[in-house]
């Protein structure tokens, strides 16, 4: 199965907006940095192909990972999920499954439950907390899974899941989680087994606004 990694490059102000005030925009870049990182090399680790689809692959950051870079390209998200799905498809590589970087916490076996129930659903999904999800692991170049949804809103998972059975899809899901995007979401992420780079998230990275 083939892994595709929606990556934003980390500049500060553009990327875990929602860390601050607690951690300045430089911090929170140089955290997002390290969750994907975290987040890619796990892919590698569990899957026999990862591509990095990036916002922007001219940035310095892309260079330096071991795996191919592509452009997103224009377009919500959905849109950009369904032209990557329809380039990158190759059936022999038995699927292909979507992830954020929002979530450096999750263990190799969430990823390989999609991997072995992609083989007998259509589609599976990793829901997590804010009614989005984490994971989308696809059986055939399913684009129109993508259409008609709110992006970005509690309403993600919900709206999949419907379009999913307007499509008469076979659908599987994981256990729920969650992703990091507050202080406090960080911090169980920690503790939930991410090795955070040392310096990283503790008061280092903290503003004066605290």
């Amino acid at each position: 199965m083939r892994a595709v990694i929606m990556c934003k490059a980390p500049v500060a102000g553009r990327v875990k907006t929602r860390l601050q005030p607690e951690y300045s925009p430089e911090a929170a870049a140089r955290l997002h940095a390290a969750m994907a990182e975290t987040v890619i090399r796990r892919a590698r680790h569990v899957f026999g192909d990862v591509v990095v689809a990036a916002d922007d692959p001219t940035h310095p950051f892309f260079a330096a990972l071991a795996v191919a870079v592509v452009p997103q390209g224009e377009g919500s998200l959905g849109e950009r999920m369904a032209r990557l799905l329809v380039r990158l498809w190759n059936a022999e590589d038995g699927g292909m499954v979507f992830l954020g970087t929002d979530s450096p916490h999750m263990p190799d076996n969430r990823l390989q439950a999609a991997v072995d129930l992609a083989a007998t659903h259509d589609v599976v999904f990793g829901p997590v907390e804010d009614g989005g999800y984490d994971l989308i692991a696809l059986a055939g170049p399913l684009a129109g899974l993508f259409a008609d949804i709110d992006w970005g809103t509690p309403a993600v998972l919900r709206q999949s899941l419907e379009r999913a059975a307007a499509l008469s899809l076979h659908v599987g899901m994981l256990e729920l989680s969650f992703d990091v995007d507050s202080a406090a979401d960080l911090r169980r992420a920690i503790e939930a087994g991410w090795p955070c780079p040392a310096g990283l998230a503790d008061d280092s990275g903290l503003t004066s606004r605290r």
